[in-house]
């Protein structure tokens, strides 16, 4: 049995990987038809042959174990409440734009988790999660309850699990599940946030005493709807309507131009095999392999025929965008909260990536630049296009280590993160980084400034543990850019555009100087980017009063000159380059209540 999912699971690997490149469509066929086919067949053997039905209605008492018990044993009810206003001050770095942001979150969780049997488990938790004063009756009436447009009320888990399938250590998961895998660099739960982060789909666990395997798929996006009226918020299409554009001062027409979509990506697919192979209780090796593969919507075809501008071949239109992440995590915290047995205690990881983005341009070694022209039947116009193509792909890394040492009630703990950056991203290699679905608020910092995406960043940490006191917490952090001509990116991932110095191609030697009222821009020379993105320092208090755990964070951050110099640009007019309106520290601070219960 054990082959035979292995050899389930290469299938669908592949699928994944390969067959997605040639027909989209057969593979999305195939890949469903394994799917129902295994998940129907374990399932049933898991659920039939204990020998009965599952119905609808709860009995009063039910048989256990040969025993006759209340339905309510192994019934669990629990939930949480959690309050946090925030501050964030002069987060772009600029006094000219009074970037002052304050406001008060709000989670609330309530779960039900029933183990019906010892190999049948579930669990139910609904979410509401809001910011304070942010429903449309606040403002309006003196109604505050949520506005029907903006509902905050949700399920943030609700799963079904089979243990021992087979009698064997098998054990397959399915629903609305949190995954937490590893540090959660890449996959993690990402509960500082209000909502939080869940995944759709099943995962296949082997759990056994000297190594584990998972294996899941989950459904990250879905175009298609069922036909009872149960529809996806998706679509089958990029649907965005049309705009005028206007240059200012009438200089020339306007033109009408697609609106800037919300949304790109349309089927999409996250999968993993991840492997914990336990040498000791001080030493686990985790080797893994995660998928993420998204189908790029057709474009809007009513706008293609006004714009003529989203038919050329060069479009990514109704391609796949395909990213394979390899990695390898040593480590000696095997215990609960990621903490070691022993004084010493450290974390090493190591990722690549590699895959295609869907996106075909001019071949670097192209010198002569052939173009062949064309025809497009739905714009009626021709197009000149390169004869040669060359794919753009995925050639990324990151790496990771961390370390501390504890002696009595202190630690000193410090960090070292590298995730790489792009030189140059006009040509066929997509260098920087992806950092799937993180949960970095762990590992960059209380302010929440950057992501592992571009980035260097080095780090020292000092904790005070007491019995009844609380814990304190102090954390300084230096985070330089990978590479110059590569951008700033948040914590989510997102590039943060015009706010460092970057050049989009690797304009290395070039030492001139282009003034205009927008600088250089793209045009800039490494002699003229900055390294540095900032400083940082951290302070965390918390402790427990009142079956109430309080939180108090600050953080104090100092910009760099990758930052500076993009604020005050050198490049601008005399007259830009002289207002000086880089303003160098930014604030963030917080108080979090929780009570969970």
């Amino acid at each position: 049995m054990i082959l035979a999912l292995f050899f389930f699971s290469l299938m669908y690997i592949n699928l994944e990987m390969d067959y997605f490149h040639h027909n989209y469509y057969k593979a999305t066929t195939v890949r469903k038809i394994i799917i129902v086919t295994l998940l129907l067949f374990i399932v049933s053997k898991s659920i039939f042959s204990q020998g009965k039905i599952i119905k609808h209605t709860v009995p009063a008492r039910v048989e256990k174990d040969g025993k006759s018990e209340e339905w309510i044993d192994g019934l669990i009810l629990g939930g949480l409440i959690r309050f946090r206003p925030e501050m964030k001050n002069n987060y772009n770095f600029d006094k000219s734009q009074n970037e002052n942001v304050n406001f008060s979150g709000q989670k609330i969780q309530f779960y039900i988790h029933h183990d019906f049997s010892k190999d049948l488990e579930a669990k139910i938790t609904f979410q509401d999660t809001r910011v304070w004063g942010g429903e449309r009756g606040s403002m309006s009436t003196t109604n505050t309850a949520n506005d029907t447009t903006r509902q905050a009320t949700d399920i943030r888990e609700s799963w079904l699990t089979a243990k021992k399938l087979f009698d064997m250590p098998l054990h397959v998961k399915m629903g609305r599940q949190i995954m937490v895998y590893g540090d959660e660099r890449l996959v993690g739960a990402l509960d500082w946030t209000n909502v939080g982060r869940s995944f759709d789909g099943v995962k296949f666990m082997l759990e056994e005493k000297y190594f584990s395997t998972h294996i899941w798929g989950m459904i990250i996006g879905e175009n298609n709807s069922d036909i009872a009226g149960n529809t996806t918020a998706l679509g089958n299409k990029n649907q965005y309507n049309a705009k005028f554009n206007c240059p200012p001062e009438g200089s020339i027409g306007c033109k009408i131009v697609p609106d800037a979509p919300e949304r790109e990506f349309g089927d999409s697919y996250f999968t993993g095999l991840y492997n914990t192979i336990k040498l000791s209780n001080v030493l686990h090796v985790d080797l893994y392999y995660l998928g993420l593969q998204k189908k790029i919507l057709q474009a809007n075809n009513a706008i293609l025929l006004q714009s003529g501008n989203l038919g050329t071949p060069e479009s990514r239109s109704g391609r796949m965008d395909i990213l394979n992440t390899y990695g390898i995590r040593i480590t000696n915290k095997t215990q609960p909260g990621r903490t070691s047995k022993q004084e010493f205690d450290y974390s090493v990881e190591y990722v690549i990536q590699s895959g295609t983005t869907g996106a075909n341009i001019k071949p670097s070694w192209d010198l002569l630049n052939t173009q062949v022209e064309g025809f497009d039947p739905l714009t009626g116009k021709n197009y000149r296009t390169n004869y040669y193509k060359e794919k753009v792909r995925y050639d990324t890394y990151a790496y990771a280590i961390d370390a501390g040492y504890k002696f009595d009630m202190i630690r000193f703990g410090v960090g070292y993160d590298v995730g790489s950056g792009d030189p140059n991203r006009k040509d066929g290699s997509v260098a920087t980084f992806q950092n799937l679905f993180h949960t970095n608020h762990i590992w960059y910092g209380l302010a929440d400034q950057v992501s592992w995406v571009n980035m260097v960043s080095k780090s020292v940490n000092l904790t005070f543990y007491t019995k009844s006191k609380g814990t304190f917490r102090m954390d300084y952090y230096i985070v330089d850019k990978h590479k110059r001509q590569d951008g700033w990116y948040e914590v989510s991932g997102a590039l943060r555009s015009g706010i460092s110095t970057e050049s989009i191609s690797n304009n290395k030697y070039d030492s001139s100087s282009l003034l205009s009222d927008k600088g250089s821009e793209n045009n800039r020379p490494v002699s003229m980017l900055g390294n540095n993105l900032f400083r940082e320092i951290d302070f965390l208090y918390s402790i427990e009063y009142k079956s109430i755990n309080w939180v108090f964070g600050y953080s104090l951050i100092f910009a760099g000159d990758s930052i500076k110099n993009q604020v005050d640009d050198s490049t601008k007019s005399s007259t830009a380059y002289l207002r000086k309106n880089f303003s160098g520290t930014a604030e963030f601070g917080y108080i979090m209540v929780i009570y969970a219960f």
